[in-house]
Parts: structure tokens; C-alpha cells; sequence
């Protein structure tokens, strides 16, 4: 298993206005201490869940795969947003999504 975020809402920060997103972390006992090391400082958890929790400013979908990088920071797995944005940068919105489609039928 690999460790596992789900989106549980966001706030504004007061000051900045900037937008954060809240996440619970799931995983194994061991990546879930793994996760709370390399958090350390920044470690969090869920008053209601009781579940560890990640922030994010960016939004990366409502259940991502989450990273833990050799430098020690916690990221989200964006390969499947960074291989549709590439898509569209190549082609266009409208090619991109024709791609898209043409793929999921092979798929089914």
C-alpha cells in the first residue's frame, strides 16, 4: 500500500487570503510513521478523525497517492495531472481531449 490523501475540505489563511486544502492521510502503520517524521514540525492530525492530516495550496484532486522524497518532503503524486497537462500544451484543449477519449475506449 502507499500512503493515501483524501480531500476532507479547505480554508483561506486570515492574512494572505491564500487557499489551502485539507487532507486525511491513510497507509500502513509504518508509512504513516514515516509520514509523521518527515512532517515533524508540520505534523497534524484530525481533532475529529484522529487520522494525520497534509495541506496543500494546490489543488490535486479529491484522492491522491502521496510522495515522500529522498529530501524528506511530503508531495502528491501529479503524474496523471502533469501527463494531461502535457496533452494539452502539445495539442490543444480540444486534441487533448479527443486523445482522452480515444484512450478510455481502448481501455474498456
Amino acid at each position: 500500500m502507499a500512503l493515501k490523501a483524501k480531500l476532507v475540505g479547505s480554508y483561506r489563511k486570515p492574512v494572505t487570503g491564500t487557499k489551502v486544502f485539507r487532507f486525511n492521510v491513510f497507509g500502513t502503520e509504518a508509512e504513516l510513521q514515516e509520514f509523521e517524521s518527515a512532517q515533524a514540525d508540520n505534523y497534524r492530525v484530525d481533532e475529529t478523525t484522529g487520522k494525520p492530516m497534509w495541506f496543500s495550496t494546490r489543488y490535486v484532486g479529491d484522492n491522491v497517492d502521496l510522495i515522500i522524497t529522498s529530501n524528506n518532503q511530503v508531495v502528491a503524486d501529479d503524474t496523471e495531472m502533469s501527463k494531461l497537462q502535457s496533452l494539452v500544451e502539445q495539442f490543444g484543449a480540444d486534441t487533448a481531449r479527443l486523445i482522452l477519449m480515444q484512450q478510455n475506449k481502448s481501455a474498456e
